[in-house]
């Protein structure tokens, strides 16, 4: 019964696909696995779809823009101008130096001295000469005391806990008493001493002894000894000698120059170039281009069962399904 409706429903598929095509709601993109929509009982063919193209028409620069350089020759005229044939020079002309004769006095022995010793003059003084000079001599003074007597803390004041009997006339019926403590201040207790005060400390004192003279008698230099000086005049006597009045020189003498007009070619304009600006070419040219390009699809599809086994209808596209 069941393999009676199968063959029925794949009849009814080809008769449907073969009547009314194939909807584009039955195709599904290649994404390399199997349609994930697919229900029990449909057929799903794997479809390679051709690339289309479409004619595009564009402009095409032929030829870039460029440059083309044209040569403008330089421009030359004739001048004339005075060139030098010989330059300015000039003639040396030595003049003699002018020498006259003068008189001078000149110093053939300088001036001296003589010199005159005077002996010194001495006489006996007297004076008191310290023979032992002045010293310090430091002596000791003993330190003096006194007895005085100072109070001492044997025992310091304090507290004291103290066990206590008191009545128990503040109780009440079912209360009873127990051990009972007082805090008593107990009162410090002081000793009298005595010890030694230092009353003048221990000190170092000094006494001078005065030095000790005594008179000498010495012979002392009054006048020192010295010398004077007695002056010898300078000896001269008068000389000649040549003076020059005038230094010996030398003059030149002026030639002038020489010239004469010549004639030669000067370029005016110096050679350049000009560039003339050559404009691109363009041109229209038509290609394909791909529009949409070569794809697969899976493709529902209506299978025909056989009694053996299901045999698709259209052979090529099960097998590339098939395939992948």
């Amino acid at each position: 019964m069941n393999r009676k409706l199968s063959m029925f429903i794949a009849v009814a598929s080809v008769w449907s696909s073969l009547n009314f095509g194939v909807r584009a709601s039955d195709e599904i993109a290649f994404d390399g696995g199997k349609p994930p929509q697919a229900q029990p009982g449909e057929c799903w063919c794997l479809v390679e779809l051709p690339p289309q193209y479409k004619t595009v028409t564009e402009r095409v620069m032929v030829a870039p823009e460029t440059c083309r350089v044209e040569p403008i020759p330089a421009v030359y005229e004739t001048r004339s101008e005075r060139v030098c044939v010989r330059p300015e020079s000039k003639v040396c002309r030595e003049i003699p130096a002018e020498y006259k004769t003068e008189s001078y006095r000149v110093c053939v022995k300088d001036e001296t001295c003589r010199k005159e010793k005077i002996p010194a003059v001495y006489e006996d003084r007297t004076e008191q000469v310290m023979v032992c000079g002045e010293k310090r001599e430091r002596y000791t003074i003993p330190a003096t005391f006194r007895t005085e007597e100072y109070q001492v803390c044997g025992s310091p004041a304090r507290t004291e806990w103290r066990r206590s009997e008191c009545a128990a006339s503040d109780l009440a019926a079912h209360e009873s008493k127990d051990s009972c403590y007082c805090l008593v201040a107990i009162p410090a207790k002081f000793e009298t001493r005595t010890r030694q005060v230092c009353v003048t400390p221990e000190r170092c004192a000094e006494r001078v002894i005065p030095p000790v003279y005594k008179t000498v008698t010495k012979r002392v230099c009054v006048k020192p000894e010295s010398e004077i000086r007695i002056p010898i005049p300078a000896v001269y006597e008068m000389r000649t000698k040549q003076v020059c009045v005038r230094k010996a020189e030398k003059t030149y003498d002026v030639i002038p120059a020489e010239f004469k007009t010549v004639e030669r070619q000067v370029c005016v304009k110096q050679a350049c170039e000009r560039r003339i600006a050559v404009p691109a070419r363009y041109e229209d040219r038509t290609r394909e281009v791909c529009a949409t390009p070569a794809r697969k699809v899976w493709r529902q599809t209506v299978c025909q069962r056989g009694s053996a086994d299901a045999t698709p209808k259209h052979d090529s596209t099960h097998e590339t399904a098939s395939a992948n």
